[in-house]
């Protein structure tokens, strides 16, 4: 047996609230943001809007516009909802909420390759509510979510290891030296060379290119590097010779949200070559004899560092930039290499461990998606 997503719950579409509706007081107003990065704050309202917009602590919701997915509403208290996420109300003697959230999450996952938008995603409501899902008695309904909820539930353990570990090397610095200043510190332009990458659409005058890997903003993240999509660009043999990176080198970006100034991590050669964009740092040690790479990773993803970055930056509407010579004037501690070499083998210690864990939990995504195919093909 089956039905279409539209004939076992109601969808509504969220309330377009404008700026001009945003308080201090009233209900959260529930954006596609507050969904997907709990960090976000909400904006409030005391407006009146009809009832059908108003979300309790359990409802299902569906953001269907740029940022795809399937939430429950959570918070302990009630909340509105905006534009582009729909309120899904089950019809409760047809479909369990549990197994229509796993059908929801199955129906947008199949939905991905009909996406409508060049440089937006959303689907097409009647689309979506055409899409029919199996629809087994209600018990087991219970069944198949029960184990999708457990195979989910272990997947999300894993995924906090991982949030866990990642915070472990400012732990480990902070263990190493935070509580003993070192005596003596340089600025970071006499420990290293700090360049800016290539900048796109650059004239070349009819220069002899080749096409090479190319890292922007996106693929430099926080202690990471996110190679899954990385551009290309023409640049010519003097610029690879200048430009290419080469193991050890701090790759950071200039600018963004105030609390990712300044983000980044160390290349270890994750590309036979690869060179970066202008808005890209790269910091090369000029030698290994006062800091070690890791080390220096480490320091400039510090309080200390960032507050820096921070005091000197140039912020606009919400956006933070540093240059050239503010990351040169960067003080840096020097403690002795006999710490730092200790720090160092900490360090690859956890990373280690990370690895094993992202191995693990790549195993249970791939289970959980393969249970989850299985139970929107009705297989389960």
């Amino acid at each position: 047996m089956s039905a279409a997503l539209g004939e076992v719950a109601e969808f509504i579409n969220g309330f377009a609230f404008a700026p001009s509706d945003w308080q201090e007081d009233g209900l959260p107003i529930i954006r596609i943001q507050n969904l997907t990065d709990a960090a976000k704050p909400y904006n409030r309202t005391t407006r009146n809007v009809p009832p059908k917009y108003v979300v309790q602590p359990g409802n299902l919701l569906v953001s269907w516009s740029a940022t795809l997915g399937v939430f429950t509403w959570n918070q302990p208290e009630p909340g509105l909802v905006n534009q582009h996420i729909f309120k899904v109300v089950p019809d409760g003697s047809r479909i369990t909420p549990s197994y229509l959230r796993h059908m929801l999450a199955g129906a947008l996952a199949n939905m991905e390759r009909h996406l409508h938008g060049a440089t937006m995603k959303h689907v097409n409501r009647g689309e979506f509510l055409s899409t029919r899902i199996p629809l087994p008695p209600v018990e087991e309904q219970r069944r198949i979510a029960a184990i999708l909820d457990q195979a989910d539930a272990l997947r999300a353990k894993r995924r906090q290891a991982l949030d866990h570990l990642d915070t472990l090397t400012q732990s480990i610095f902070l263990d190493s030296f935070g509580g003993r200043p070192p005596a003596e510190s340089r600025r970071l332009g006499e420990l290293a060379h700090v360049t800016s990458g290539l900048t796109k659409g650059r004239k070349l005058n009819g220069q002899v290119t080749r096409i090479v890997p190319y890292l922007a903003v996106a693929n430099v993240q926080a202690g990471r590097l996110d190679l899954r999509t990385v551009k290309e660009i023409e640049a010519t043999a003097a610029e690879i010779d200048r430009i290419a990176l080469k193991r050890g080198d701090l790759l950071l970006t200039e600018g963004g949200d105030p609390d990712k100034l300044g983000r980044g991590t160390l290349w270890r050669e994750e590309l036979p070559l690869a060179l970066h964009q202008n808005h890209i740092f790269r910091v090369r040690l000029r030698d290994d004899s006062w800091v070690l790479p890791e080390y220096l990773s480490a320091f400039v993803a510090s309080r200390e560092a960032r507050s820096y970055f921070l005091r000197s930056a140039k912020q606009t509407t919400g956006i933070a930039s540093i240059n050239t010579s503010q990351l040169r004037g960067l003080g840096v501690p020097i403690p002795s290499m006999a710490s730092q070499q200790r720090f160092v083998e900490a360090l690859r210690a956890s990373e280690a461990l990370t690895k094993t864990v992202a191995v693990q939990a790549r195993t249970d995504a791939e289970l959980f998606g393969s249970l989850q195919a299985r139970a929107f093909a009705g297989s389960l």
